[in-house]
């Protein structure tokens, strides 16, 4: 008893002795470097482990370093297996013993095998250009994987002996394009019109490698037939004005594509039985921004269908937007008894896991209905289930659940350190009605700071509009509310997760439904005491920045505004951006021709309401936007400057539509530093 004595006074006295720990401060812009960030989660078949890519930023290469982490769920250790900088892309071997992963090796990314009992590493594929998303066979003695040919360069057009002069090697061949197609060109991708991914097959250890696909159509998505005879993949194979996509199955040795025959254009694996030769896939037409697609069971060949879930019934999916990621996207997988399958989809304002019954379509929730659930892995045996889960506090961390009995366990909390230096803006949900009767759903999060008085606010409108806001953690949120901003966001019509009459409110009006939901926002806002009405902000990027030049050329409310990556002109959006065609933004057929001036495309564009605009706009574009071109922001610009407006227009160099959420780690701290300071020159916090 005396010794026990003894050593509780001495921990005692330690415990006084310690430093204490260094009180929270607002989350600064450069947090961003301090950030690890986790993505595509995989549980071992036999779901003792997780795989999973952490990356982090490299402030002085000024890059992103990823590293595969190799999770015990049994004893909740973590190590970097793979200790890599480019490491990503993983799959693991039915058998548990090994899993594959993609290094950029020399010029090209390659597929190498970590050896789990040895740690040894070792490189399988040594394609010329590279290879990627490897997809080992239900047995394991196979792997397939997707390597892009690449269209070699026309000859140059030019008689070098007329010419005069000798030709170097480079001078003969020529770098003009020469285009016919639409979806020539792909946001953070470049130019895509010569570049035709195609499917490889391969034994395990990467010997006797070949090609199975081939042509100017490209495929993906691809997963084995329960006999690892066949492989399942997605393909365009024909030239479209509105898109879509079909499903194909193709010998493993190679041979004739055969598709999979569909009473709709827009067919989409989800997940292939390991028990028979049939598939679930979501299937729905190319015209409705809103639709969610039907759910169904069929034959390879498309026969024997079985519609388990209707179209516009359930969001399969996870569309919840932040900047330190965008939208998981649908995970999961079938269960043993093939009976039930495991997903993730969208509620209002969360994204979770559920238990989809393949026979009546019913769901119910396997993680509790709030926070952020994707990249869901499902063990062989189906008892378990590996995720990423974020919430409003917490960015993505491996989380554990046992489908009989579902209990979220949380294996990672590889942000825990540093969020425990800074100080946290909770936020608070609200509603509004708007007078087509829906509920708005909202939140407010607080100013920090111990300043008193009401504080100036900040409404962020997010993108899409086919997404939504919610729970999760969003950095940009946080900084603002530590330099003194309230920040309100929402979910206004056009949002997923509400129901598909919610969504499809919007596809009619486009610009006038969001400016009523997001004004009732406001006015529920500006009542609470701590809001100063007179101190109004307005931001929105990509739909969000569409939706600021609305808000601001129908309203004088708002002090200041910053749009980024922004649409004013639906017309030569829709034709000009890269995913023009028919139906290209969003599917909006029934809006008419863009070239008709009575159309909605006209009509609902910001352009026209320009000479409205009164409040002092910063306008942010990125030089390598190719979802909304340039022409999207230098108009706007003009036509501002031309009427005498204050307005500024930072341009990015060398980023894309995704400088928010993916663009170089000094560009990204720099344009929240340039946001902070727009706003303080208007607002003063």
């Amino acid at each position: 008893m005396k010794l026990v004595a003894t050593l509780e006074i001495l921990a005692a006295a330690l415990i006084a002795l310690s430093p204490s720990p260094a009180p929270a401060r607002p989350m600064t812009a450069e947090d961003l470097f301090g950030f690890n960030v986790l993505g595509q989660a995989q549980i071992s078949p036999d779901g003792s482990r997780v795989i999973v890519v952490r990356q982090r930023m490299n402030g002085t290469k000024d890059r992103y370093d990823s590293t595969i982490l190799l999770v015990d769920i049994a004893h909740g250790t973590t190590v970097d297996a793979t200790r890599g900088t480019t490491d990503g892309d993983a799959a693991w071997s039915p058998d548990s013993r090994w899993f594959y992963f993609v290094r950029r090796a020399k010029k090209a990314p390659q597929i190498f095998r970590y050896d789990l009992a040895t740690r040894n590493v070792v490189q399988i594929t040594h394609a010329k250009n590279g290879a990627s998303g490897p997809t080992p066979s239900n047995g394991g003695t196979r792997l397939a994987f997707t390597v892009v040919d690449v269209d070699p360069a026309p000859a140059a057009q030019i008689d070098f002996a007329k010419a005069g002069f000798k030709p170097s090697k480079a001078q003969r061949k020529s770098d003009i394009r020469t285009i016919n197609q639409l979806f020539w060109t792909l946001n953070g991708a470049g130019f895509v019109y010569d570049k035709h991914p195609h499917i490889w097959v391969s034994n395990a250890d990467g010997s006797s490698a070949k090609q199975i696909t081939f042509g100017r159509f490209g495929e993906g998505n691809e997963s084995w037939s329960s006999d690892d005879r066949t492989i399942v993949l997605n393909s365009l194979r024909y030239d479209s004005v509105d898109g879509g996509n079909d499903i194909y199955s193709v010998s493993a040795t190679g041979g004739d594509l055969h598709k999979m025959v569909s009473d709709l254009p827009n067919n989409n694996l989800y997940f292939v039985s390991r028990r028979a030769q049939r598939l679930i896939y979501g299937a729905s037409g190319t015209t409705d921004p809103a639709a969610y697609p039907a759910m169904r069971w069929a034959n390879f060949d498309g026969s024997d269908v079985n519609e388990f879930v209707k179209k516009n019934t359930l969001s399969f999916g996870d569309a919840l937007l932040a900047d330190l990621k965008e939208g998981g996207g649908p995970c999961g997988d079938l269960l043993p008894d093939e009976q039930h399958a495991v997903i993730n989809a969208d509620g209002p304002g969360y994204a979770n896991l559920r238990l989809l019954d393949l026979s009546s379509g019913a769901v119910s929730d396997l993680s509790p209905p709030k926070g952020e659930a994707w990249s869901c892995t499902v063990s062989r045996d189906g008892k378990r289930v590996a995720y990423l889960y974020s919430d409003f506090t917490h960015p993505g961390d491996v989380y554990v659940l046992d489908v009989a009995s579902p209990t979220p366990r949380a294996l990672t909390h590889v942000n825990g350190a540093f969020l425990r230096t800074v100080d946290l803006s909770i936020p608070q949900p609200f509603t509004a009605t708007d007078s087509a009767g829906f509920t708005v759903h909202a939140w407010f999060m607080p100013a920090l700071g111990k300043r008193a008085g009401p504080r100036p606010t900040i409404l962020d409108i997010h993108g899409g509009p086919e997404t939504q806001f919610g729970d999760t953690f969003f950095q940009e949120l946080q900084f603002l509310a530590g330099k003194g901003y309230n920040v309100v966001f929402s979910d206004p019509r056009g949002s997923v997760g509400f129901g598909y009459d919610f969504e499809a409110a919007l596809t009619k009006s486009y610009g006038d439904a969001m400016f009523e939901d997001v004004q009732a926002v406001m006015d529920q806002a500006v009542k609470r005491p701590d809001v100063d009405a007179t101190r109004l902000g307005v931001s929105g990027g990509s739909y969000g920045g569409y939706a600021t030049l609305w808000v601001i050329s129908h309203t004088d409310r708002y002090k200041t505004a910053i749009a980024e990556r922004v649409v004013n002109n639906l017309v030569t959006e829709n034709l000009g951006a890269d995913f023009a065609s028919k139906t290209g933004l969003g599917g909006f057929a029934n809006w008419g021709n863009p070239w008709d001036p009575q159309s909605l495309w006209f009509t609902q564009s910001p352009i026209n309401f320009v000479q409205n605009v009164h409040t002092p706009l910063l306008i942010l574009h990125s030089e390598e936007d190719t979802r909304t071109p340039s022409d999207q922001t230098i108009t706007e610009f003009s036509a501002l400057k031309i009427l005498g407006q204050k307005v500024t227009f930072i341009d990015v160099p060398g980023e894309n539509h995704d400088l928010s959420r993916t663009g170089a780690p000094i560009h990204r701290v720099e344009r929240l530093n340039v946001l902070a300071n727009w706003m303080n020159s208007y607002l003063r916090p």
